[in-house]
């Protein structure tokens, strides 16, 4: 059963997912991607990590909730969200409620020839894990990462191969 406050958090996520769509689209990054934090450098404890963990059952309750608003707004919206577009609006809800999550941006080598030789991901990730993107961040190598200073920082994740 769901409660006015899950429709909130919804109706929020739609919101924010809507606008750093037009963002991505129509602005340069550059003059936007603030709301993801300050870069920092990759962990060393990442390195050769093939996958991000996903939301436990036991998971932080707050995290829990964007991870489900932005997955509802998701498919109520006429278009497909970008990762980048999920990533952020994740990141703004959580500032919003005085928390902050690491936005990861990661690369893999296109297996398919198509002319592009990389395709690139981003994820948010939390305490307890991803909350938006992390069950398509499989053999993506983490290549930036942004932090909001002094809160969660990348070094505190931790990744659980056998997840």
């Amino acid at each position: 059963m769901h409660n006015w406050r899950d429709y909130m958090s919804a109706g929020e996520a739609l919101c924010f997912l809507v606008v750093f769509g037009l963002a991505q689209r129509l602005i340069p990054m550059s003059w936007w991607s603030g709301v993801l934090g300050c870069s920092a450098h990759v962990p060393r404890h990442w390195q050769g990590v093939k996958r991000a963990t996903t939301m436990p059952g036991g998971s932080d309750i707050e995290e829990h909730a964007v991870a489900i608003a932005i997955r509802r707004a998701c498919q109520r919206l006429p278009f497909r969200p970008t990762c980048l577009a999920q990533a952020s609006a994740g990141q703004a809800m959580l500032r919003r409620r005085g928390r902050s999550g690491v936005v990861v941006i990661g690369l893999r080598r296109n297996p398919v020839s198509t002319g592009k030789n990389w395709e690139a991901h981003a994820w948010l990730l939390g305490i307890c894990g991803a909350i938006t993107g992390g069950e398509n961040a499989h053999e993506f190598t983490p290549t930036n990462v942004f932090e909001i200073p002094s809160s969660l920082s990348a070094n505190e994740i931790l990744f659980n191969e056998n997840d």
